[in-house]
């Protein structure tokens, strides 16, 4: 699972919500510290799938990566590091999900760990199914035909034509229940290139990947990790292109 793609979520910390959805960070252990090189392993009673993070709120920020995440509950031992912080979804083993917290750094440190709480309010929501499993897909764009965006920004309904002459129209989801959160939204070059009649010779062919649910004309693509024009090496294999 070497250069995975964004199918393992991985989210920079950012405080809560807006009118259209609401993150809001519960507490697991705040103001641990952490000396240079020390570990502490936190485990909490779960079910069901997780979402924790964590963040950095010593006075002297990190300038490196000085905290690192490590998902020790069993299986895969998952691995992040950041300087501010970061949160991820965590699978729950024989009742309990166990992640390590190790400074990294030469300095103390000081982390406030929390378990995150999601609501999705964006109009966005009403496309997605969390119990439906999604895939890898990727739009090698030829041409654009027309873009229309939600009120709220959180989605975009595209069309055009794939490098194969096949027509497609999907819906690309943006944000969900942060909207200032830091996601891959290629809907204003789209829109820019459709407003300004831009000739297809200088974005073609334009790749638009993420992970992808429904079939033909009704696609829903989310967790979107690219938006690149003239990108014909963009590497991906057969299967996971829309042809």
């Amino acid at each position: 699972m070497a250069g995975m793609r964004p199918s393992i979520l991985l989210f920079l910390v950012f405080w809560a919500g807006t009118a259209h959805g609401a993150v809001v960070h519960v507490p697991i252990k705040s103001g641990l510290v952490l000396k240079p090189g020390e570990a502490h392993t936190i485990t909490v009673t779960a079910t069901e799938p997780m979402e924790i993070g964590w963040q950095a709120v010593q006075a002297k920020r990190c300038t490196t990566n000085c905290v690192q995440a490590t998902d020790v509950t069993g299986g895969i031992n998952y691995t992040i590091a950041t300087p501010l912080g970061a949160s991820r979804k965590y699978a729950p083993a024989s009742g309990k999900i166990s992640v390590e917290y190790k400074n990294m750094s030469g300095e103390p440190v000081t982390i406030d760990v929390y378990r995150v709480q999601r609501t999705c309010e964006a109009e966005a929501c009403k496309f997605l199914d969390e119990g439906q499993k999604s895939r890898w897909l990727v739009f090698k764009v030829d041409e654009f035909k027309s873009i229309a965006t939600s009120k709220d920004g959180s989605y975009s309904v595209i069309s055009g034509l794939t490098i194969a002459g096949r027509p497609f129209s999907m819906r690309a989801i943006w944000w969900t229940d942060d909207k200032t959160a830091l996601m891959v939204n290629c809907a204003p070059f789209v829109t820019r290139y459709l407003d300004n009649r831009t000739p297809k010779e200088q974005y073609r062919p334009y790749v638009i990947s993420g992970q992808a649910i429904g079939e033909a004309a009704s696609i829903v693509l989310k967790s979107i990790d690219t938006c690149a024009p003239k990108a014909p090496n963009f590497g991906v294999p057969d299967k996971n292109v829309f042809e």
